[in-house]
């Protein structure tokens, strides 16, 4: 059960600030292109907190809603549903206080894991977003994720904030090898968490924390960390990576976002986005890189960097986009839709760089006959060749391997 924290809600901290940006930026596009459907929406956060910081900063909740009334007052839509769910054991009164009331906001005094399936029953052919930055590790229940993605919905997307280095902290206590001393201040200190999830060492405790990571694969990954075979950030990586391929069996693609609270430092959490549609997450991309361009002026007081780096601090540039492209192009003997096998290269390589950036890498490629590229329409209304990579209603453009 979540503990009252309330000292959490005095100010909003960068890192939150960023969280929250990284919401607000998919989730107004997502809106308005959901409401294109013309099926319902039901939004869910579920862990809202107060709705509001003492500093008089929106916290979710808040975020949310205004895009939702924006959307909705923008839209020529007629038919635009949305429910609003807002979560939480402690703070119910207190988002009861913080946020309007509105036919389409319901607020629930309760523990997420124990009333989520409740709240997605019959809710079949709806749109889904689920926003999870939970109080600890212990509700983000794999088996939870894996079920939402077997329901009838329209569509279904998560946004989670992973505490990737609680969880090593407290595999490290389950198993009884506690975490290197001399690397406690490096990977703990900056560690702000609303409540802290403690485990012991029995079997009990070894087989929520698999129900967590959807497997027992991380103690694995313990073991060999303290073995010395690769230090405590590079355990943390090999996990998140584990983490991720275990949601992509039942999301086909998934993105993260790392959070760092200093520059130079590894990251401390990460904010995992979940879909199965590839605008979807070719949007989510483009989102993380603008956000983790935002998070390194503030990590660099706004003095720009000799070279662009990606959110793992890997340089990027020209060479290694076609690099991976060249590797992920023999897949893909046949045509396929540019967003489709866009999709694939975030979710295989990572967010790190802009869908316009790759798309220029891929338009070179085209010009020296190494991808082959159909559009249709193929030209343009003033008789040019079309150029465009996009897949639409209106212009649709196909890839595939030139061998």
């Amino acid at each position: 059960m979540s503990k009252r924290n309330d000292a959490f809600f005095k100010e909003k901290k960068p890192w939150s600030i960023v969280k929250d940006e990284l919401l607000a930026c998919y989730f107004k596009p997502y809106v308005t292109k959901i409401l294109t459907t013309h099926k319902p929406l039901v939004y869910v956060d579920g862990f809202a907190g107060k709705g509001k910081f003492e500093d008089g900063n929106n916290g979710s909740p808040l975020i949310a809603l205004d895009i939702v009334n924006e959307c909705v007052s923008a839209t020529s839509v007629i038919s635009s549903s949305i429910t609003a769910y807002f979560i939480d054991l402690n703070y119910a009164d207190d988002l009861h206080k913080n946020l309007p009331q509105q036919n389409r906001v319901i607020i629930i005094s309760g523990a997420y894991e124990d009333t989520i399936e409740n709240i997605l029953s019959q809710k079949e052919g709806c749109n889904i977003f689920l926003y999870i930055d939970p109080y600890g590790i212990k509700a983000l229940q794999h088996s939870l994720f894996k079920t939402f993605a077997k329901r009838a919905f329209n569509s279904i997307e998560l946004l989670i904030n992973l505490n990737s280095f609680g969880f090593i902290r407290e595999a490290c206590h389950v198993l009884g090898k506690d975490y290197a001393k001399d690397m406690e201040n490096d990977f703990f200190d900056d560690l702000v968490e609303y409540d802290t999830t403690e485990f012991d060492t029995s079997a009990k405790s070894i087989e929520e924390l698999s129900a967590i990571a959807g497997g027992d694969y991380w103690i694995k990954i313990i073991n060999e960390y303290k073995s010395g075979k690769y230090n405590g950030y590079e355990a943390e990586k090999i996990f998140a990576d584990q983490y991720y391929k275990k949601l992509q069996e039942s999301y086909q693609y998934v993105l993260n976002m790392p959070l760092r609270i200093k520059q130079g430092q590894r990251p401390k959490y990460r904010m995992v986005h979940a879909t199965n549609h590839p605008d979807g997450c070719i949007l989510m991309a483009d989102n993380i890189c603008t956000r983790w361009e935002s998070w390194q002026n503030i990590q660099k007081d706004r003095q720009p960097g000799l070279f662009e780096e990606d959110h793992e601090e890997n340089i990027i540039d020209s060479d290694r986009i076609k690099k991976d492209l060249c590797t992920l192009l023999p897949s893909f003997t046949k045509e396929t839709q540019i967003n489709i096998f866009l999709a694939e290269f975030f979710s295989k390589y990572g967010p790190y760089c802009k869908s316009g950036i790759i798309n220029g890498v891929i338009k070179g490629m085209e010009q020296n006959t190494e991808v082959v590229i159909r559009r249709n329409p193929s030209k343009t209304p003033t008789g040019k060749p079309s150029g465009f990579l996009s897949f639409d209603n209106e212009k649709q453009a196909y890839i595939r391997s030139a061998t």
